[in-house]
């Protein structure tokens, strides 16, 4: 995802995506006879005793999905984008979106918190005599 450049904070395409992509392939390869139901009878996975048809049925219908799912987000996003409405300027984004959308800051003691922390932490410069008896 960091290689095309897509923004993915929540991880959602790992979770939905890549889990889901192996939760149908998954099916052709655990599924046991009994909860395989085809015109010609129980159709198992290639652990249980498959000949592997239906791991290529599931092959198929997650390449159709993806297929389906990558067509209607291009035109989606793509139509976004022209609008003009897919990305936030930059000073919204350096502003943060709680304070442009909501009108204040999420979270409106971090800023003084992290001053707080990164003092106690920090250790003082001696620049002087004074500064080293005072310290």
């Amino acid at each position: 995802m960091r290689r095309l450049k897509i923004d993915d904070p929540l991880d959602a395409f790992a979770v939905h995506g890549a889990c889901g992509l192996w939760g149908c392939l998954a099916v052709g390869f655990f599924c046991t006879c009994e909860y395989s139901y085809t015109e010609s009878g129980p159709a198992c996975g290639v652990f249980y005793g498959g000949d592997g048809l239906l791991l290529a049925t599931q092959i198929v219908g997650t390449i159709f999905i993806t297929l389906w799912v990558g067509a209607l987000s291009a035109i989606l996003f793509s139509g976004l984008m022209a609008g003009g409405l897919l990305r936030i300027s930059k000073e919204v984004e350096d502003a943060g979106l709680d304070n442009s959308k909501h009108g204040g800051a999420a979270y409106p003691d971090i800023a003084t918190a992290i001053e707080e922390a990164t003092e106690r932490i920090t250790p003082k410069r001696i620049t002087s005599a004074t500064d080293a008896a005072d310290a």
